[in-house]
């Protein structure tokens, strides 16, 4: 059955969306029903575009602030969200210029931008505070951008998904560092209302910074409306003319590369009710709770396994059990996902999924190029406390590795 703590996200759902859900419903149910609503609702809401490149103010939002500017479908186009700095992130400086593009997906800016910083700073260098970034910007940057390791200007990468991110550990780190040119920063794994502060005093510094994001995780009320992400560019106004030129150039080059690769999100799959104020309270709500979840198994864990390590990464938003490293053979990987499957093919609770902040409790696994080794991700749900489920994880673990 669903949870009590479902009861007060129902009720905004059914206000807001009008959807209606059975006096009992599974969770499974649950899930299936408020996707299929809530993308009905955008569907019914889907944008008037006209085809001419000659009318270019076809396209209609609710919100007044969200705007589409084109020429060319695919090349010549994206979303405009007038001041998301401040209704994203809730912050307000009047001292940054802003340029926002939203893409298809996370990735596309991380990569759209990494390249375009390759073509147009080549005599930077790149730092990255925590070497555990995002697997996939790493595996990203090694094979195409990492280069100068010794340029005199610096740009900073630091990623929310690192198991240590630490806010005061960074601003020391740019305290006694010269010549940055530029900070980057995937807020993916933070609710923004949780980074306000970290932001906000890296602005004080008046530097140049990125503010990267896939919003498809954590932003829509695990519902998986879009695969979405965002480039925030900010520019500091009183910045010298000739960094300023430099800076033109990357955005420009960042949204050639998105053109030409076709990762600008298009605005008929824009989830304009992810930026609703309610909507947005009501998902901070739930990803609390996912996070208090998380450290439940995490303090139940750390002191019932037999073997390996468990980790709560500093955004709570999973738990880390670290395969100790004398359990290795060739195909691990693939051995401990058929474990997985098995498992939760044995419980309606259990997905094998590596995702996070959703309905559901998601499973996975994969190897840390890092640290080198095995690492089962376990993301909880928004769910009360279920001592059941959290013994079965532990007896899974304990009997498998």
């Amino acid at each position: 059955m669903i949870s009590e703590y479902k009861k007060n996200e129902i009720n905004y759902l059914k206000k807001k969306f009008n959807i209606s859900f059975p006096p009992k419903v599974s969770l499974e149910q649950y899930i299936e029903i408020k996707r299929n609503e809530l993308l009905s609702f955008q569907e019914k809401h889907r944008l008037n575009i006209t085809n001419s490149n000659v009318e270019k103010d076809k396209t209609i939002f609710t919100n007044p602030k969200i705007s589409f500017c084109y020429s060319y479908a695919r090349f010549d186009s994206y979303i405009n969200y007038s001041n998301f700095l401040a209704d994203f992130y809730y912050i307000n400086n009047k001292k940054y210029k802003t340029k926002l593009f939203f893409t298809n997906s996370g990735m596309s800016g991380i990569t759209s931008l990494l390249m375009a910083l390759k073509q147009i700073c080549k005599d930077h260098q790149f730092l990255f505070p925590d070497k555990d970034v995002y697997f996939e910007t790493y595996d990203f940057y090694n094979k195409y951008i990492k280069g100068n390791t010794c340029g005199k200007r610096k740009i900073v990468y630091i990623d929310t998904i690192a198991k240590q991110f630490d806010a005061d550990k960074y601003l020391n780190f740019l305290n006694v560092s010269n010549d940055i040119f530029a900070i980057i920063i995937d807020t993916t794994c933070f609710m923004p209302s949780d980074l306000k502060k970290f932001i906000s005093n890296i602005l004080e510094k008046n530097i140049f910074c990125i503010l990267i994001r896939s919003h498809t995780k954590l932003d829509m009320l695990g519902a998986e409306l879009s695969s979405l992400g965002s480039l925030l560019y900010l520019i500091p106004k009183d910045i010298e003319d000739n960094e300023f030129e430099i800076i033109k150039k990357i955005i420009a080059e960042s949204y050639y590369v998105l053109g030409k690769f076709g990762s600008l999100c298009l605005p008929e799959n824009f989830p304009e009710i992810i930026f609703d104020k309610s909507f947005k309270k009501i998902n901070k709500q739930r990803i609390k709770r996912i996070e208090k979840n998380n450290y439940s198994l995490f303090t139940y864990l750390k002191d019932s396994i037999n073997r390996g390590r468990v980790i709560l990464p500093a955004h709570k938003k999973f738990v880390l059990y670290i395969i100790d490293n004398n359990v290795s053979c060739k195909n691990q990987n693939e051995i401990i996902e058929k474990k997985i499957k098995k498992l939760v093919n044995n419980d309606c609770q259990l997905y094998s999924a590596c995702s996070f902040g959703f309905d559901y409790i998601a499973l996975d696994s994969y190897y840390d190029i890092n640290e080198r080794n095995y690492v089962i991700r376990i993301s909880m749900n928004d769910s009360i406390r279920d001592e059941t489920i959290l013994k079965k994880i532990k007896e899974f673990i304990n009997d498998n590795f």
